[in-house]
């Protein structure tokens, strides 16, 4: 039941509430209405959840009246109670101002009345009044995760635990040598500067370009080590290195897939400045993430290891409400769902197209083929290597061709009649054709190949032009451990080409996706769908052990009316 009540009320109760203990005198008073306006009340009924392990968080709440329990499953379905709160408690702070999955199941007692805040409500006042995000009282630890930098690859469920460079003592290892020159340099740049003697002055022009250089070397040393990063989210880690303008490479892998955590302190001054190696070890022998020089590497290791556990915590809890759910559908508890009749639309009456419309589209997709192309129904992904590569490929056969073709047809042109002409222009016919056969050959051999992405598979299809040789490489989407990308120079960056990169675990080794346009956004494509492919592979397996279940339980429910049937039999 949602109620509403009188601002004034609203405040009072917002001053008790933690968060929100700065704002005092007149200007805080103010910004508490202004929260007020934000603030609803419900009350829940006795039995009924207030929020549940593994939903996502997404509002404050403030108990006003009545007791809750709170109660935890961790991985190996074992129920943990966590005790009780009541009047004057907080839950789902972390939600209001961060988002996340809730921890822990809260269960009404008895009939809860509570006050609560949504996050997106809450975020829009927040922009709307700076004063009020400076002075919210936040915890250590939840400041720092509001602090962290917001990523455009992140789903929709899905938020930052932890992201970090690389120690400052590599920054410094980096720049020292260059900065040392620098510092040495810079004080005989001014002495020659302030010199009276015109030849010292005219030195120190060309000593300023050393200076100039090495100027920009440190500040481009502080850009790479400003732009990597190591991700800790709620279902992946994430490492960024960037080499800037030069190159861009993205891993990932799934918390899923890491079975281990080494831990490595390389030296005296590791251990003195608390820095270290992580290396995540996937499945394979070959297969794993190194997290080098990172700051503070055990608390990094506690929140992967706190993070898998969060994880295979949600997942039984996912099992026990399909099995929970199955269960009602076997005991007719579960209300039947209407179903839902669509209209077929009439399809649209297509239009003729031009023949000089079609000859050029085909002619422009043969010699630049679509990069990404998808099925009708959005289910399968083809994606062919990005064109300009291959041209810089097949320039061997294309320059010869065109400069044969202007300056052999204008020479034959200038000599048309004349003797010997006819054989000249079957000469030149016939190198013409062997080099615009060697085009259509460099041209049929980089598109020919291809690179398909279904619901469950990766696939790399290599062929030869000609039938002459063909292969296949595939392998299923929950075999994929690791998933980056590359862009190699500073032309695929302009360009927006580059690699896509997928180990898998066993034999079956490394998939190279190469020269493929937009990297980043292929590699992420893959990731959503291995995602969703491992999320419907964890429901069939939900569903088989279900209908075990169920026949079990049908079972016994025959066994036990058998049992429990009359005896009407009498002798004869």
């Amino acid at each position: 039941m949602e109620q509403q009540l009188e601002p004034q009320q609203v405040v009072t109760y917002l001053k008790q509430i933690p968060l929100f203990q700065r704002f005092t005198g007149e200007r805080g008073e103010l910004e508490l209405y202004h929260v007020a306006r934000v603030v609803r009340e419900y009350t829940y009924e006795k039995g009924s959840w207030l929020f549940g392990q593994g939903v996502i968080s997404d509002r404050l709440l403030f108990i006003l009246e009545g007791h809750v329990r709170l109660t935890r499953v961790d991985r190996d379905g074992i129920t943990h109670q966590l005790g009780d709160r009541g009047p004057g408690e907080v839950l789902g702070e972390t939600g209001l101002l961060v988002g996340d999955f809730h921890d822990v199941t809260v269960e009404a007692l008895e009939d809860v009345r509570v006050l609560y805040i949504l996050r997106d409500e809450f975020s829009k006042l927040c922009d709307e009044q700076p004063y009020l995000r400076r002075h919210l009282n936040v915890r250590p630890e939840l400041s720092k995760r509001r602090n962290l930098p917001h990523f455009d690859w992140l789903r929709d469920d899905e938020w930052v635990i932890f992201a970090a460079r690389r120690h400052w003592s590599q920054f410094v290892r980096l720049v020292m040598p260059p900065l040392l020159l620098f510092l040495l340099l810079l004080p005989v740049f001014g002495a020659l500067v302030v010199s009276p003697n015109n030849a010292l002055r005219l030195l120190s022009v060309i000593l300023a370009l050393p200076l100039l250089a090495l100027g920009v070397l440190l500040g481009w040393q502080y850009l790479n080590w400003r732009d990597d990063f190591f991700v800790l989210t709620t279902q992946r880690i994430v490492h960024i290195e960037r080499i800037w303008p030069l190159k861009t490479s993205f891993e990932e892998s799934s918390l899923d897939n890491i079975e281990d955590i080494y831990e490595l302190r390389p030296s005296l001054t590791a251990n003195i400045l608390n820095y270290g190696n992580l290396i995540l070890q996937t499945a394979g022998e070959t297969v794993q993430i190194d997290m080098d020089r990172i700051s503070d590497p055990d608390d990094l290791r506690e929140k992967i290891f706190r993070e898998i556990e969060r994880t295979r915590a949600r997942d039984v809890l996912r099992q026990r409400g399909a099995i929970r759910e199955a269960l009602a559908r076997y005991l007719e508890i579960a209300d039947s769902t209407a179903s839902v009749k669509t209209e077929m639309a009439e399809p649209a009456a297509k239009q003729p197209i031009p023949f000089l419309t079609v000859f050029l589209g085909g002619l422009m997709d043969y010699f630049f083929p679509s990069s990404w192309s998808e099925s009708a129904d959005g289910g399968t992904i083809i994606w062919r290597r990005y064109w300009f590569p291959g041209f810089l490929r097949y320039m061997r056969a294309f320059v010869p061709l065109a400069l044969l073709t202007v300056f052999g047809g204008s020479f034959l042109v200038a000599r048309w009649g004349q003797e010997g002409t006819n054989m000249l222009l079957a000469v030149w016919l016939f190198v013409e054709a062997v080099l615009f056969g060697a085009l259509l050959w460099f041209v049929e051999d980089w598109r020919n190949d291809y690179f398909q992405l279904t619901p469950n598979r990766i696939i790399l299809v290599n062929r030869k032009p000609l039938l002459l040789q063909s292969s296949r490489h595939e392998a299923s989407l929950d075999n994929i451990q690791n998933i980056s990308f590359e862009v190699p120079n500073p032309l695929a960056n302009f360009l927006g080409y580059g690699h896509v990169m997928l180990e898998t675990a066993g034999t079956l080794g490394k998939f190279e996706l190469k020269w493929l346009k937009m990297p980043q956004r292929v590699q992420a494509e893959i990731s959503k769908r291995q995602r969703a492919y491992m999320e419907r592979e964890k429901g069939l397996e939900a569903q088989r052990r279900q209908d075990e279940l169920l026949t079990w339980f049908a079972s016994y429910d025959e066994i036990r009316k058998e049992v429990t049937k009359p005896a009407n039999i009498k002798d004869s």
